[in-house]
């Protein structure tokens, strides 16, 4: 099966799940997210990053998470008063983790890795049940990204929507009416 195929088979499912965790940050108000948030410097951010395109690379006829803008969104969600707070501390753990592995395998850090050496690396922490913890919210708000309208910093002018052939739902918000402004 195809990527497309898959995400296309799970649509509604992952979609439920985008709509469930947007309602849970419904009653908050939106933190300013310096670099620094849930606890996650410039390097960290970077890996992040790195590990979304490495879950999710751009393909000549798919998104990847580059394109779906999903470290942007990341970034969002972190910066909310109301996220969960075992999730900021779930992606520094598993950010730090990576880093030991790759430190003792490789000798460097994930930046400098090739494809093959961070797949490698991105096996050690899945084999540890906490990294899979860790591996499965950084794939949850992946599809978050590439499903979630863009008025929240992900999936810009509906690439993933597009991708998928998935017709948004009406009335998209605009602007001053996300979420958290509605519920302020």
């Amino acid at each position: 099966m195809d990527r497309r195929a898959f995400l296309a088979s799970t649509g509604a499912l992952l979609s439920a799940a985008a709509f469930a965790r947007v309602e849970a940050f419904a009653a908050a108000e939106p933190a300013t997210a310096p670099l620094s948030a849930a606890g996650i410097g410039p390097e960290g951010w970077r890996t992040l990053g790195l590990v979304q395109e490495h879950l999710l690379p751009s393909e000549a006829q798919a998104p990847g998470a580059r394109e779906i803008n999903a470290l942007r969104y990341l970034h969002f969600v972190m910066g909310w008063q109301g996220t969960d707070p075992a999730e900021p501390r779930i992606l520094h753990w598993g950010l730090e983790r990576l880093r030991e592995i790759v430190a003792q395998a490789h000798g460097g850090v994930f930046e400098a890795l090739d494809t093959p050496a961070r797949e490698r690396a991105l096996r050690a922490l899945e084999a540890e049940e906490d990294g899979t913890q860790w591996l499965l919210l950084v794939l949850d708000y992946l599809f978050e990204a590439l499903l979630a309208d863009p008025i929240y910093g992900g999936n810009p002018d509906g690439i993933g929507w597009r991708w998928l052939r998935v017709e948004p739902g009406h009335h998209r918000p605009g602007p001053d009416q996300r979420y958290f402004e509605l519920m302020a």
